[in-house]
Order: structure tokens, then sequence, then C-alpha cells
């Protein structure tokens, strides 16, 4: 039989360690086992730890160390924090940070460790928390150990889900070299990397250095033809066909995104008894009628009616303008796919420099001193939209306007309509709604520094003292519109040059956005410059801690030594965020406000772990051992005020590893875990944002809403006990949301784990079996979580005010205010929406890992591993009686797996892989929020019921790779991922609870694949 690659040797071992025992760091005669402080000699644990060997992930095409942990079956079954999501939605860390949840509990509850010691977390805006693995390259990680249950005994505060530690390289002799390329196939996201080290052993220590350049393409939407065009995705109940409607330009079923390059209109329906206008139910929509210009020609002439010809509200206006959205070809000629979002980003353009240096000294013989220095640079830019969206008046024959506060809007109550659109005349009111180009960057330098010493005293005692320091300096840029820009060209009855903006004091011009140049977005340089800027902000994170350990053993008893560790730790969390100067003066559109957040916390902790061999070789017990921990931790806040508040807990942990025979095991563990509120969630400056109406409101058209099964009775009796009629159609303006750090009203999550786990590892290679191994392990687990930190979100806190049994004392309804009276009358005025602690949160599950080994002989050698994650429960309880079920939603499936075969024979090594995301429905929602049926029947779509899609079937990736060593010094490998570029599963993007990702048709969900089918190649050398 030839000789094996050294590569797949180590990920043979691997996959054995998977099942039989913990991950372990070994320096010199010590062995540390990840979930565990003690020192030992043996391989054994209560916890359930997975390992995971980069050279695997290698051979699968993943090049960063996001792909790798993010595909983890025990964070796969939930969304992740990747680039495509943090462009998006708000996340955690900013834009292009990427983060791993385990258990779908957040990011936040994921403690991150490097070499077992916490890593300073990175990233831009206030809400800066868990470790961005952008910071550390794939090139200087040896392994890395996931702890798949909580450890805050052990670890300290967020390890409530789990714990990941990353093992960097210390293994090189010499100087090694490498670089990867990975190619799209259909263009877009391809990646390049080179890395260069450094290593060399003495006999008193060692010394290890790398530096590593990372480069990612862009992908934008229209890369991809399941991103290029979002469609309704509607499905026919007769026979399944599409009912989508069609855009007639391409005779395919229109794109339905983000409406641009027209004018909304909606109409006066008549005054009230104090002489306010009332709007007819559509004023946003569907009953408002999209206008748009005519820049079709002749062939838009069937479709369109031109607007003097379809007067249903009384509006008149230029002949090259059209009404649309009257029936379904007209409104398929809706424009909701503009270049500008064609050209948008899903993943962002990034590059990465980083520098890692690594070593340790024997001092003395019984002293050694150990440093790390890892410096990264991070540079992202992506290409996104904003839209410019505002209210004009008609030009002529209009009411004065009612509300004409020259204090507000440059208005004057004796002027009559819009000059600047004197062609359109009618009582409505003009929306124009114009899509630009908006781009944002951030400039993220992030440093650490570890120095410390350990050694040994007498009886065999090791301690261990040392420092570390971490600083993420951060830059982020982005393009803006100017909101007192927007208010003088909203509600505008005369011209307003002569005047100054509100805020900016800049001289005013006109933009006429009912002009079909402007409604392109086709700006001249003066209006762009007046409308729109440039800002950028500053975020500043510094966490410094020292600790002590001391371990050994106690006293022998007969089943061995009792073991022992104690130890302490301090550490302090600082943050500084000053956002760019038009967001802290409020004058951003489509974005938050925000002032600076600023604020630190110093946390002290003891603690103690010992562990107790009980018996050892007596029948049906080859070894028994208990263990226990327990930790003690005070942390005090201080807002940059002065403002302070402190907490406090204790957690403990205990387990018992119980060996039946040489092949049985069961191991379990049972434990607390705590969480001090997060600097973002304690300090977060107050942001504002708006709403619509219909989106948090749930008072609107209650009747209705009653007799189709979407709100309960109570809500029905709460609302009308309010004043609120069964026919209110809702607000007409957005509602300000408020935002903002919970110091002084928080409280610590307090959580508890249980495990239960079988191993099976039979000895099954004599004559019949040849060199056949096998390891099986068995895990349930079962997280539950107190007093979870979150923002409740508006609409949640609404539901929770009129769903309340005690509503004339429920404390939500106090977050809220409505508007008292005028056109608006009864509208969600403001929501306060601060941190707060929820009820509670609970996911649990069965994880299993398998791994075989198979010796050919001559062939070569097989190497089989599997790991995978049942999904039993994920529910979060807002507050009691208000629970949401997200097990088996999309995004959320109830299964995921992820499985790997190799074949290895004279230095060649073949590898393949699968990964599979289960099925998955977001009909329960669907249901419910349809009163109990989730078809319907339009005019606009013939042929009968529709019915939207929201379940998607199983995903199945493929990647196969083959690599050749040659000499033990050269590697080259070959391979392609997603093997059969298979694409996202599409969902409905209309009526449905599922929003899609990124604005797009594919499913909301990480797990699936939006690069497609690519190649790859990565070489490696030595000397």
């Amino acid at each position: 039989m030839g000789t094996r690659p050294k590569v797949f040797l180590a990920a043979t071992a691997s996959l054995t360690a998977l099942a039989a025992s913990p991950a372990i760091a070994q320096t010199g005669d010590e062995i540390i086992v990840t979930g565990s402080r003690i020192a030992k000699s043996e391989f054994t644990s209560a916890d359930p730890v997975q390992i995971i060997d980069p050279e695997i992930a290698k051979l699968q095409g993943q090049v960063q160390l996001a792909d790798v942990l993010q595909q983890v079956p025990a964070a796969q079954g939930s969304i992740q924090i990747t680039s495509a999501i943090s462009n998006r939605f708000v996340a955690n860390g900013g834009n292009d940070v990427q983060t791993v949840s385990l258990r779908g509990l957040g990011a936040e509850r994921t403690l991150v460790l490097v070499n077992g010691r916490r890593a300073g977390p990175a990233g831009i805006r206030g809400s800066v928390a868990p470790f961005d693995l952008n910071v550390l390259p794939l090139s200087v990680v040896r392994q890395v150990e996931v702890l798949k249950t909580g450890a805050s005994s052990i670890y300290g505060s967020d390890a409530v889900a789990g714990v990941v530690n990353i093992l960097t390289r210390d293994d090189l002799d010499g100087f090694e070299g490498g670089g990867f390329s990975s190619i799209t196939e259909h263009g877009g996201g391809e990646s390049y990397g080179v890395d260069a080290s450094f290593g060399k052993k003495f006999d008193r220590g060692h010394f290890f250095a790398t530096v590593d350049y990372f480069r990612q393409q862009n992908l934008t939407r229209r890369d991809r033809g399941f991103l290029f065009c979002s469609e309704e995705y509607l499905k026919r109940e007769a026979d399944g066909s599409r009912a989508d409607i069609v855009d007639f330009r391409t005779g395919r079923p229109a794109c339905n995104s983000t409406q641009a390059n027209m004018i909304v209109f909606s109409d006066f329906s008549g005054v009230d008894e104090n002489g306010f206008p009332t709007f007819g139910p559509g004023l946003i929509a569907p009953n408002g009628q999209p206008i748009f210009a005519g820049q079709y020609g002749h062939e838009f002439a069937g479709v369109g009616i031109p607007i003097n010809a379809y007067n249903p509200i009384g509006v008149s206006g230029p002949d090259n303008f059209f009404g649309v959205n009257f029936d379904g070809p007209s409104t398929g000629a809706l424009n909701q796919f503009e270049p500008v979002e064609q050209d948008s980003d899903v993943f962002s353009r990034v590059s990465r420099i980083s520098t890692f240096v690594e070593g340790a000294y024997d001092v003395t013989d019984g002293i050694t001193a150990y440093g790390e220095f890892l410096f990264s640079n991070r540079k992202s830019h992506n290409n996104g939209f904003q839209r410019i969206e505002l209210q004009q008046f008609t030009g002529a024959s209009m009411l004065p306007f009612f509300l004409c506060d020259p204090t507000a809007y440059n208005c004057d109550p004796g002027d009559m309509g819009d000059p600047l659109n004197s062609e359109f005349t009618g009582n409505v009111i003009l929306r124009p709604r114009v899509l630009v180009k908006s781009e944002s960057q951030a400039d993220v330098d992030y440093y650490r520094g570890v120095f410390g010493l350990r050694g040994e005293f007498g009886g065999g005692w090791k301690w261990d003292v040392h420092g570390q320091h971490s600083r993420s300096d951060a830059r982020y840029t982005q393009d803006v519109i100017y909101q007192d820009a927007v208010a003088s060209q909203t509600l505008r009855t005369r011209s307003c040059v002569g005047t100054a903006t509100a805020v900016r004091g800049v001289p005013c011009i006109d933009v006429d956005f009912t002009d079909p140049r402007v409604l392109r977005g086709d700006f001249t340089p003066e209006e762009r410059a007046f409308l729109t800027g440039r800002e950028t902000g500053r975020t500043l994170f510094k966490q410094t801690s020292a600790e002590a350990l001391v371990t050994g053993k106690l006293f022998n008893l007969p089943a061995g030594p009792v073991g022992a560790a104690f130890g302490a730790n301090i550490r302090r969390d600082e943050i500084s965020d000053t956002p760019g100067e038009a967001t802290r003066a409020g004058n951003v559109a489509n974005f938050t406000t925000a002032g600076i957040t600023a604020g630190r916390t110093v946390s002290k902790e003891l603690f103690g772990e010992i562990e107790v061999p009980l018996l050892e070789g007596v029948p049906m017990i080859e070894r028994l051992t208990l263990s226990g921990a327990a930790r003690y931790t005070h942390v005090e806040a201080t807002a940059r005020t002065g403002a302070k508040d402190d907490f406090s807990d204790t957690t403990w942990k205990v387990g018992a590893d119980w060996a039946v025979t040489d092949w049985l095991r069961f191991r379990g563990t049972w434990g607390t875990s705590f969480r001090a509120p997060a600097l973002f969630e304690l300090f977060l400056q107050d942001q504002t944002g708006f709403l619509g109406q219909q989106d948090i409101d749930p008072c609107i058209q209650t009747a209705a809403r009653l007799q189709a099964g979407a709100i309960s009775q109570r809500v029905f009796d709460n609302c009308a006990a309010d004043g609120i009629a069964p026919d209110y159609t809702g607000g007409i303006g957005p509602a300000t949301i408020t935002s903002g750090g919970g110091l002084g009203r928080l409280k610590p999550e307090t959580s508890t784990a249980k495990t239960v786990s079988v191993i099976l590892t039979p000895d099954l290679s004599g004559a019949l079996w040849g060199g056949f191994k096998t390891r099986l392990a068995i895990d349930y687990f079962d997280i539950k979580v107190k007093d979870e930190i979150t923002l409740l979100g508006a609409g949640n806190i609404l539901t929770g005010c009129y769903d309340s049994e005690n509503f004339a004392s429920e404390a939500f309804c106090g977050l809220f205010t409505r508007t008292a009276a005028g056109p608006d009358a009864q509208s969600v005025a403001t929501v306060t929406d601060r941190y707060v602690n929820i009820s509670r949160q609970r996911n649990r599950g069965v994880d299993l890992s398998m791994a075989i080994e198979q010796d050919l002989g001559n062939l070569g050698a097989l190497a089989f591993r599997a790991q995978m994650t049942w999904q039993i429960e994920d529910k979060v309880e807002l507050f009691p009686g208000t629970e949401i079920d997200d097990n088996g939603k999309i995004g959320n499936p109830k299964w995921v797996g992820d499985f790997n075969l190799g074949w290895m024979k004279d230095g060649w090594t073949l590898f393949y892989g699968l990964d599979v995301t289960g099925a998955a429905s977001n009909m329960k929602d669907l249901l419910r929020a349809q009163g109990g049926d989730a078809c319907r029947t339009s005019s606009f779509r013939p042929g009968g019921r529709f019915c939207p899609d929201v379940s998607v079937p199983a995903t199945f990736y493929h990647s196969l790779s083959l690599s050749r060593d040659v000499a033990d010094r050269f590697r080259i490998t070959l391979g392609v991922a997603n093997l059969f570029d298979t694409p996202p599963p599409r969902v409905s993007t209309v009526v449905t609870a599922t929003p899609p990702v990124i604005g797009q048709a594919p499913a909301f969900g990480t797990q699936y694949d939006y690069l497609g089918r690519r190649f790859f190649v990565s070489v490696r050398g030595k000397i």
C-alpha cells in the first residue's frame, strides 16, 4: 500500500476524534480539553465537541474561516450573518461582518476563543459585539473545536449556546507558501488569496509567522438569473401553472421588486366637518394609480392608457404619461427593477490583509514565555441604491393646503399647487419615486496581542498568567440623501429659490420630480450635490483582559487522581462610535438617525473546576468520572454620561462520563450560563427610523380581519376599547420608531443547558472486516434562555398591547402614542423600542456524528464522515402568551447534514462532499395571516384561484476535488464546488410571511448558495 498524504492523515485523525473524544490542545506534556481548564492525561470529557480540520474544508473549496464555521450543522440550521445579510439588514458589527451563531441563538451568545482565550470583536457602528471571523485568515488555522453546549462556568459570559475554539498553527519548521483561486462559472463573486509563512523550532521553543492576502470580487444582482428578477412565483390552484402578472415588454413574469421611475397619485375624496381632507383608502396602494413617463413610445399605447383618457379621480397631466396598475397588462408594465437596482451588490467587493505571529520560549526549565500578535485590515465596498420618495401637489385647482406650515414646509397658505408641475391638475397628491445609486465603504483595522508566562511548581501543579489587548479601529463611509433637501421639495406650493435648507443651511434649488429626466435618476450635477452627499463615521472598540490559572491534582482516589483548576479574570470592554455629521444631525433620509454611542464595562470573575474519577475497572463500569465547575461574575457598566449599572451572577455545571466498555460510553452535562448585556445593548445612542402603519398596527380593518381569522377576538375588543373603529383603514404617514440602549433597565440573561450522549466505538478491525473502524456519537441538547435581551420590534409592541388579557394596565401600551386629531387621527405616531429582557427562548434537538475508516490494502484507504442535526424545538416567547415557533421555517430547517468521503492512495486524494439543507415551509404563518386560506382570486390573473408557494424542498450541494502530494513538500488541489450548479430554491414574494433575501425571489436562508458552480485550484509548497 502506498504512503498516505499527510493532509489526509490529519483529516482521518479528525474523523476518528469527531465521535470518540473531545478536542485537545497540547503543548509538551500538557493536554487541555476544550470545555475544561483541567490539564489531564486522558482524552475524555462529558461535553459534546466537534473537531473541524481546515484541510477538509479546503478540499470542498471553502476559502474563509466563516465558510467553514457557518457550515457546521450546529450553525447551519439557522440564519448566519454573512456579507449579503449584513449589507441588506441591520446586523451587529455592521456591513460585511461575518459571525457564527450556534443553535440559532445569535452570534452574541456564541463565544469565540483563539487558542483558548477570548478574542475581542471588530466591526462598525454602535452595535459591535460578536467576534468577526474576517480578522483571522484560514491559512493560520490548525484546528477548530466547537463545544456544542453552554459553558459560562468555564469561559465566562456569552458562552450560552456554545464555544468555538480556534487553534492556530505552530507546527512549521521552514518556509511555506501557497495560493488559491475560486472562479465562478457565471462571473461575479470570484475569490483569490496568497499566503507565506515561516516557522522555526529550536531547543527552547518555537516561532511562527504568516502574512495572508485575500480578495473577493463583488456579485451583483444581474450576475445571476435567479437574483436578476424577483418574480411573484404564484401558482394556479387548478393545474399548478404560473399565475404571475406578465410584463408585456418581455412576455415573462414581471419583476416584483422596488417601484421607481414613476409617480403614484392619491386623491382627496372630500373634507370632514373640521375642514380636513379625507382620503380614499388607497393613498399608498393598491387604489392609488401609478403613472410614469412614456418612454416606451408606440408599443406602450396598447397597454398603458394616456392619463387624460383614464381619469377615475379627476386627474389630468402631460400626454406622455400613462395610467397603469388598473388591469393585468398595465400592472405588468410597472417599473420595479431599474438598472441601478440590477447593478446593486449581493456580495461586496472585499480585500483583506492579515499578519499573524506566534511563539514560545523556555525562559528557564520551569517557565515558558509565550505570545501572539494579530493584525488585520479589511476594506469593503458595496454598490447599493436608495429611493427618493416625496409628496407634491398638482399645480392648479387645489384647495389651499390645510397643513401648510411655513416653519415646516416651503409653502404659503394662499398658494395653489406646485408651480413646477403645472401640467398636472386635479385634487390629488403626486408621489414621485426615484432610485439613486448609493455606495458604502468600510475600512477596519484590527489588532490583538497576547503575552503570558506558564510553568510548574511542586507536586505537578501548572500555572498560567497572561494578558491580552485587542483594538478595532474602523471607519465607515456611506452616500446619503439629505433629509432637509427632500423636505424642501415636499408639499411645495412655491419656489424655494432664495431660501436655505433647514439643517445644512445651503441655498435651496427647485427640482422637478415630475420631469421624465429626473424620474430616470438623471440629475444634473447641481441637483445631485443638493440632494445627496457622503459622510464618514468612526468606531473604536477596545478589549483588555488578564487571567491567572492554576491546575493540577488534589489527591489520588482508587480510580485515579482528582483534578482541579482555579483562576481569576478581569476584563475591560470599551466602545466609542461617532456616526457621520449628517446622521448625528438627523439629516439622512432612509436611514436611522443616531448619536454617539460610548461606554465601558469592567468584568471581574473567579472560577473553579474539579474532576473526580469515581470508579474504574469494575463490571459494567470501565470508567466513571464526575466533573463540576462554578464561576462568579461581576460586571460594572459606565456610560459616557457617568450613569452606571452593575450585574452579577454565579454559574455552575456538572457532568458525568461513563465508559461502560471500551466501545460504549454515555455522557451528560447540566449547567447554567450567563450573559451580561453587551455594550451596544446598554449604551446604544437613540436611533430613529420609520415604519409604515400597515407594518405595525394590528387595529387596521379589525372587523374584516376577525372574520378572516387573522386576529383574535381579544385584539378586536381591545382595539375597540381604544376607540378605533372596526373599519379603520390605517394611518397615512409612517410611525417614528426610536430605539436605543437599556442602561438602568436591563438585567443579565441566564440559561440552562442539558446534554445527554451515547458514543459507540466498536473495534471491527478483525479478519472479517479488515481495517474497518467506525465511530458514532448521538447527542441530545436542550438550551433554555431566560430574560433574553432583544429589541421587540414596533409590531410586536403593539401586538403585545392589544393582545393582552390586562389591556388597561398592560406596560406595552405605554410604549407608543397615537395621533389625537387631524387627517391622520388614530394613526400610530411614535413607538419606543429599546433593548429589553423578553420572556424566554428554547432550542433543543439531536446531533449525530459518524466516522468510518476502511483500509483497502493495495487499493488505498477510505474515510467517511457524517454530521447531522435534527432540530426538535426552536421557540421564542417575547412575553407570556406570545410565542414564535421558527422550527421548520425557511432559514430554520428541522434537519441539516454534512457528509464527506475521501479515497487516498500513493499521494492522491479524491474527495467528495455533500451539504444538505432539509425541506422547510412558512405555510403555517401564511395561513394564519390569511385566515386559513392562502389562495386568492383576482381579475388581474385569469385562470381561477392562485396560491403563493412558500415551501422549499431539501437542497443538495455537491463538491468534488482531486489532490496530489509530491515528495511531502508540494500539494496541488483541483476541484468544483456546487458541482451541479444548484440554485437556491424559489419562493413567492407576494402575500408571504417570508421576505425574500436581499429583495430577491430565492428563499431567505444563508444555507443556500448564491455563487453557483465554481472551479477552484490551490497550490502549496514548503522548503
